[in-house]
């Protein structure tokens, strides 16, 4: 996966957090975090408000976004640090993966009648 879009973005907020919000707040919820990314896979955390903050941290603990440290030495020998939160795209792959293979075990009415059909024969 190299871009994580806005419909696999939908896909596995809706798989996590589909018992516990509406449709139209994990839309508006996916809108947010795609603003946020657009394209990359890395946003500078010093970008963000509190409020910001506290939702990358509740996408942290969906293992969706993980929170990144990197040290620069700027030009007095002092060091930098740069927070970035990042794209979990392993996790996010394997959500992903789940919701394919639930969806392909589970069966449809037809085949479920079928089934019940014959088992009575």
């Amino acid at each position: 996966m190299d871009i994580v879009t806005y419909d696999i973005l939908y896909t596995v907020l809706k798989k996590l957090l589909g018992q516990k919000l509406a449709e139209k707040d994990i839309k508006k919820l996916t809108d947010y975090v795609i603003n946020f990314f657009g394209y990359g896979d890395r946003i500078i955390d010093n970008i963000l408000t509190p409020a910001d903050r506290d939702v990358f941290y509740t996408l942290e603990e969906l293992e969706i976004v993980k929170p990144v440290e990197e040290e620069i030495t700027i030009s007095k020998g002092k060091l930098w640090r740069i927070h970035y939160w990042v794209y979990r795209k392993d996790k996010i792959q394997q959500i992903l993966e789940e919701k394919e293979e639930k969806e392909s075990q589970e069966e449809s009415p037809e085949e479920l009648y079928r089934r019940l059909f014959e088992e009575e024969e």
